[in-house]
């Protein structure tokens, strides 16, 4: 088998307004508001620079169905420069960017193949004449509940290389993700394919080596639940054998780390504690990094108060967007909950309320809020709450729960 060479990625989410940053300096915001383009310029080098055979986009290129025209001239411009050296791109459109509207969006260069609604079978030609057969199918709408897995052929024993593209997830699987386009492990290992390009899940995983069965995960984090490297998977395949190379390709980096305040008893003390902390996050390009105290029994109230309004972060937030290699917390807060979970003869009642306030989701927050923020006078004076706003309200609330405790109320 002669050897054949391309880039998997998914999931790039061009474009995406990047919820939760607030107050950004305006050297970072651009940092921030490119990033998603920066990454994909990333992959597009990679690809040329190893001069691959194809690359494969499985779905969720943009943000929304409703893509800004700015997300499609960057993708435009990227597929030019493949197109200009010869290779190939094999598209599929996920949830969030499904078939839609599709006289609205601008036209592709000829490299650019995007695949239908109903499962196909593509062939490429290796400029050595090797056969690569292509398996895939794109989202006509943003549901898509049903086994398309079902659909895929079984491939025949012909000599060429066959891979499937499928954005979706593993039934019965812990995702946070909505199960889209279901299929099982077993259900994948039977159509005899030689790799299966996923998507739709932003961590990256190997469900399988043997064949490789692989989420490349985004490109690049979105928010602060998005933390470590993210990129895509050079994939080489030769003479049965597979290999891959997870290549970096994100712009800001996001990061999160814990800081014991035991036995600090000043706030030059903690100060230190924190720069020393964050330095270990300086590396190339931006870092946006979410601190969290922990071990506070022992805390002065008053630096207690100054982590709460935001004067320690304030300090090492500024200037900070003019260094190098910067490192941007975003967020610095106190975890009360494991203060709260230890109130002598209170536990099990406490461990419930935490629970449940730290696992509501984005649905349960609306259900709960929806008396206010759609009651027919208020709606019109108070802006929906963005998911840091949520999070430090869920803190607070946690906070007064310790105070009542702590005081025997």
């Amino acid at each position: 088998m002669s050897e054949v060479r391309f880039i998997h990625t998914a999931d790039l989410h061009l474009d995406s307004p990047f919820k939760g940053l607030k107050h950004l300096p305006e050297e970072l915001f651009q940092r921030v508001k490119n990033s998603t383009f920066q990454s994909l310029e990333r992959i597009v080098d990679k690809a040329i620079a190893l001069k691959v055979d194809f690359v494969l986009m499985a779905g969720d290129l943009y943000d929304e169905e409703d893509r800004s025209i700015r997300a499609q001239a960057r993708l435009k411009k990227q597929f030019e420069r493949l197109d200009h050296t010869g290779i190939d791109v094999y598209v599929i459109h996920g949830n969030h960017d499904y078939l839609g509207n599709y006289w609205s969006h601008l036209q592709m260069p000829d490299n650019v193949k995007v695949f239908g609604s109903d499962v196909e079978a593509v062939i490429h030609q290796t400029d050595d004449g090797k056969q690569v057969h292509l398996y895939g199918f794109s989202y006509g709408t943003r549901h898509v509940h049903e086994r398309k897995i079902a659909e895929y052929p079984v491939a025949a024993k012909d000599g060429g290389i066959h891979i499937g593209l499928l954005h979706g997830s593993e039934a019965g699987g812990t995702s946070a993700h909505e199960p889209y386009a279901p299929f099982t492990l077993n259900e994948l290992k039977e159509k005899n394919y030689h790799y299966w390009a996923l998507g739709h899940i932003h961590v990256r995983r190997e469900l399988s080596s043997l064949p490789p069965v692989v989420y490349p995960g985004n490109i690049q984090g979105r928010h602060r639940k998005e933390t470590g490297p993210k990129g895509c998977y050079a994939v080489t395949i030769s003479n049965e054998e597979t290999k891959m190379q997870f290549i970096e390709t994100q712009e800001i980096l996001w990061e999160k780390t814990s800081i014991s305040l035991k036995g600090a008893d000043s706030l030059s003390q903690v100060f230190d504690l924190c720069r020393e902390e964050i330095e270990l996050f300086r590396n190339t390009g931006v870092t946006f990094l979410e601190v969290e105290f922990t071990d506070i029994e022992g805390t002065d109230s008053d630096i207690l108060n100054k982590i709460k309004n935001e004067e320690i972060l304030e300090a090492f937030q500024d200037g900070e967007e003019h260094q190098e290699n910067t490192v941007w917390v975003h967020s610095m807060r106190i975890n009360e909950s494991s203060r709260l979970a230890f109130v002598e003869g209170q536990e099990t009642f406490l461990n419930d309320m935490i629970h449940t306030i730290e696992d509501w989701d984005q649905h349960q927050w609306e259900e709960v809020s929806s008396d206010l923020f759609l009651h027919p006078q208020a709606y019109r004076y108070i802006d929906k709450l963005d998911s840091e706003e949520q999070e430090k309200m869920k803190e607070s609330v946690l906070s007064m729960l310790n105070s009542s405790f702590s005081s025997g109320g």
